[in-house]
């Protein structure tokens, strides 16, 4: 959990918002297919847990919320979907099929385990449920990253909750850092 505090510790003490996610137009960059790989969550299996910590991140325009649906843990980005990469954020078909059957190899043998998911955080492009689990998420990360020759991610696994839509650099309001910190310490949403 260290790890998390840190995370904590550098959001409050930045106070800096980044345009975050998938509807950056920076990020995407006139790609419009990514791929990754990620465990899926089922929000309707902890709904009621999750609503309190997006009606505490509602009251603010730029946040975009995720919705059920989209609920994942990302274990490896791998890249914008592309027919020849040319950059190293890009992944062709081809070399994506190699990835998929790859990591269905390296995890054959991984043995069920828990996740749990409690307490909210954030980065300066989003807020985030930790993802606290012994360390398998990393571990699985690592098997992915060694059979499949991926570069393992910085950061801890997280459930992103919402991205924050505003332009680097913004200020962080005291008063979605005081949101955020009622729910650092938020019980278990749900273990999956």
């Amino acid at each position: 959990m260290e790890e998390y505090d840190r995370v904590w510790e550098r959001f409050v003490d930045g106070r800096r918002l980044e345009f975050g996610g998938y509807m950056d137009p920076n990020w995407q960059e006139g790609h419009k297919l990514s791929a990754s790989l990620i465990v899926p969550g089922e929000a309707s299996r902890f709904h009621e847990r999750l609503e309190p910590l997006r009606d505490a991140l509602r009251p603010f325009p730029f946040v975009s919320l995720h919705p059920d649906h989209f609920m994942h843990i990302t274990l490896v980005l791998l890249g914008f979907l592309v027919d020849e990469p040319g950059e190293d954020d890009e992944v062709s078909r081809t070399r994506l099929q190699g990835i998929e059957k790859r990591a269905r190899i390296a995890l054959s043998d991984v043995p069920a385990f828990t996740v749990r998911l409690a307490n909210l955080n954030a980065f300066p492009g989003a807020a985030f449920i930790e993802a606290q689990d012994g360390g398998m998420l990393d571990r699985l990360r690592d098997a992915l990253c060694t059979s499949c020759d991926l570069k393992n991610p910085q950061g801890p696994p997280h459930l992103t909750v919402a991205y924050f839509q505003a332009p680097d650099g913004t200020d962080a309001p005291e008063e979605l850092i005081s949101a955020i910190a009622r729910y650092r310490d938020w019980p278990s949403v749900r273990s999956w």
